[in-house]
């Protein structure tokens, strides 16, 4: 009874000291006493059970005042640890067990908190006086708004402080420069063509000024056009000048006149003598343009019968009378009670007609001072005669290439092939002038030439009929190409010979029965190319007929390709160029037997060393068939010639020629019916994309 007792007891007090912890209250009749352990009679059965709770317990009516210890029980049965002691009553009467339970008060404050340190507070129980304490937060500062200290300028910083109002600390900041408030910018000194100029700001917070640098403007410049020298009128060279400040930017040199005027045509008459009012004919100087003109007195000499030496159909079914008479006639033509006045080309004329069946053609010629000639009279029957061919007449004596019209009545500059030059002239500026002057190492210029078709050089001698369908050839495709090009790139050249061919259209510039200017017509073509280089090299020499470099002499010689068009042989007489100084080297002539000098069938690799000054310049020569009549010029002219296999219609610049060689020109001269429409297809574009 008495074990069974003692364990009760123990759970009992281990239950009340787990209860007391969860409450945090300190025991209830415990007390600090020596410890001892206490031994109650056994008991059975449920009496000894007593509940955690306080529940009633009935025992002997003895009270016994015993002493739990925290010692370590050993019975058979089990074994019971206590950790915690308590004292316990017993009675013989009913008790009850309390747990005390803390009532505390209001917290108060023992040390208040400051701004930045925290402070303390506590509690009492009003039953037992336990005292709870806890940490009070710090408040943090109670700071102000931001008031300046020192104010920011355009280029210092500036500071604001704000005070905390419960303890008067003061914190700061740095407030950001402004930065200048400048205004718009005055000149203070203006830039000239030369010189740079000035430009200031002011802020308007601190008055700081700001200056900066205008660049000089550079100059404008304004050509001064070259005044050709007229034969007892000196000339000028092609100048500059700034139309700003007016300074010479390349000054005009004069050129000498020649003293004398150069005629490389017959007299013309422009007006027959009659028995009773004299006549006159004239001469143009080819130098200058000037007509010489003189009285034309009639005579009792009676001109010569012309002779016709042939008959033969043209294109547009119209009849073409070919034949020979004085130098210079006037010729009347009558057929079917209408006449037609021509003149003939030296001493051979090639009129043509319009004859709708068989008739008769009476041809009459007046020679300078002569009266007019007896008739020569043909029969003409269209359905007899040869011919039909690319061919058709012109005023005075002029025979025309049929697919050559289309320059004039067609074959215009659409938007179309404008925007192909474009594209174009961007591969020239930004390809082929560069890879040629990376292949040479220096900054060698390229030159494009064409030659204008003889039917758009001597448009104004059409006949009616061509001419009411004629339009402005300055919006042909050769002339949309030259305007397009030339500076595009300051070592790109473009050169518009439409001017000077027209400037002597009435001299022999171009054959009558061929397709190609004469050698008269290459050597006006070859000044041309001339005036170009001068630019560049202005001490190089050109020889001329004027200096004397050259005599023009005139050939009766056979016709050329449009006599096989025209299924008709003629003559005719041409102009032809010898010389007055000591050659080198050597053409490679075409197998022609009229003596006319055709570069046109030379071996590879030909070149050749000119005779004039070492200190004129080089060039690579390419070209179609009008390269024959003008490259004996530019091989006089040039010190170093150099062409391409075979020399000309090879339009595909050769690298070699280029690196090895190094020219200082590259030369492409073409005719006008080669140029072709789609300008990044054709033969321009062959050549100037051959490099890649």
């Amino acid at each position: 009874m008495k074990s069974r007792f003692t364990k009760t007891v123990s759970l009992l007090l281990c239950c009340l000291f787990v209860c007391s912890a969860a409450v945090g209250c300190t025991e209830s009749n415990v007390t600090d006493t020596t410890t001892e352990a206490v031994t109650t009679p056994e008991t059975t059965g449920e009496a000894a059970t007593a509940e955690t709770t306080g529940i009633e317990t009935e025992t002997d009516p003895v009270t016994t005042e015993e002493t739990v210890t925290s010692e370590e029980t050993t019975t058979e049965e089990e074994t019971t640890t206590v950790t915690e002691t308590t004292t316990v009553e017993e009675t013989t009467t009913e008790e009850e067990t309390t747990v005390h339970t803390h009532s505390f008060s209001e917290w108060t404050v023992t040390k208040q908190p400051t701004c930045l340190e925290k402070g303390t507070e506590e509690r009492k129980c009003t039953g037992c006086d336990e005292t709870e304490t806890r940490d009070v937060e710090a408040t943090g500062h109670k700071f102000g708004g931001w008031t300046t200290v020192k104010k920011a300028t355009c280029t210092e910083k500036g500071t604001e402080e704000r005070v905390c109002s419960a303890c008067g600390e003061k914190e700061t900041r740095d407030v950001e420069a402004t930065g200048h408030k400048f205004g718009g910018w005055t000149t203070v000194k203006k830039a000239t063509c030369t010189e740079k100029g000035t430009e200031e700001r002011v802020c308007s917070a601190c008055g700081e000024k700001e200056t900066r640098t205008i660049a000089a403007k550079g100059h404008t410049v304004v050509t001064d056009k070259a005044v050709k020298a007229s034969c007892f009128k000196d000339g000028k060279t092609e100048g500059s000048h700034c139309s700003v400040c007016n300074a010479v930017l390349k000054a005009q040199e004069v050129v000498k006149a020649v003293g004398q005027h150069t005629y490389n045509g017959s007299w013309i008459i422009t007006k027959a003598a009659t028995e009773t009012q004299d006549g006159e004919e004239a001469r143009t100087c080819s130098v200058c343009g000037e007509k010489e003109t003189r009285v034309l007195k009639y005579s009792d000499n009676v001109t010569q019968t012309p002779v016709i030496l042939g008959m033969t159909m043209l294109a547009g079914n119209r009849v073409l009378v070919y034949g020979s008479t004085e130098p210079g006639s006037v010729m009347r033509t009558v057929i079917n009670g209408s006449e037609m006045m021509n003149r003939s080309k030296d001493k051979y004329f090639y009129i043509e007609l319009g004859i709708g069946g068989k008739s008769e053609i009476s041809v009459y010629a007046q020679a300078a001072g002569k009266k007019e000639s007896a008739a020569a009279t043909v029969t003409a029957d269209p359905s007899q005669l040869p011919g039909g061919g690319n061919v058709w007449g012109g005023r005075d004596s002029r025979l025309f290439y049929l697919p050559t019209l289309s320059f004039l009545t067609g074959n215009r500059a659409n938007d179309y092939e404008k925007s192909t030059i474009k594209q174009l002239g961007n591969v020239i500026k930004n390809n082929t002038i560069k890879k040629i002057q990376s292949l040479t190492g220096k900054e060698t210029k390229l030159i494009y030439v064409i030659i204008p078709d003889p039917a758009t050089g001597h448009y104004q001698e059409h006949f009616d009929y061509v001419q009411n369908s004629v339009q402005d050839p300055s919006t042909s495709l050769m002339e949309a190409f030259i305007s397009g090009i030339n500076g595009i790139d300051k070592d790109v050249y473009a050169i518009d010979l439409m001017p000077t061919m027209r400037a002597h259209k009435d001299e022999f510039i171009y054959f009558s029965t061929d397709t190609h200017y004469t050698e008269l017509g290459a050597y006006y073509a070859y000044l041309e190319i001339m005036k170009t280089v001068k630019k560049d090299y202005p001490n190089a020499k050109v020889r001329t007929v004027q200096n004397g470099d050259y005599n023009i002499v005139y050939r009766d010689v056979a016709g050329g390709d449009m006599c096989g068009m025209a299924g008709l042989g003629m003559n005719e007489v041409v102009p032809f160029f010898e010389t007055n100084f000591s050659e080198t080297g050597s053409y490679y002539v075409s197998k022609r037997k009229d003596g006319i000098k055709s570069a046109g069938f030379g071996p590879s690799g030909w070149q050749r060393d000119s005779s004039i000054n070492s200190s004129n310049p080089t060039v690579y020569f390419l070209g179609d068939s009008y390269g024959c009549y003008i490259l004996p010029f530019i091989g006089a002219n040039f010190s170093k010639v150099w062409t391409n296999e075979g020399v000309l219609w090879k339009y595909e610049m050769d690298s070699n020629i280029l690196s090895q060689n190094k020219p200082d020109y590259v030369i492409l001269l073409i005719c006008q019916r080669n140029v072709g429409g789609n300008f990044m297809g054709n033969l321009i574009s062959q050549f100037s994309m051959s490099l890649g």
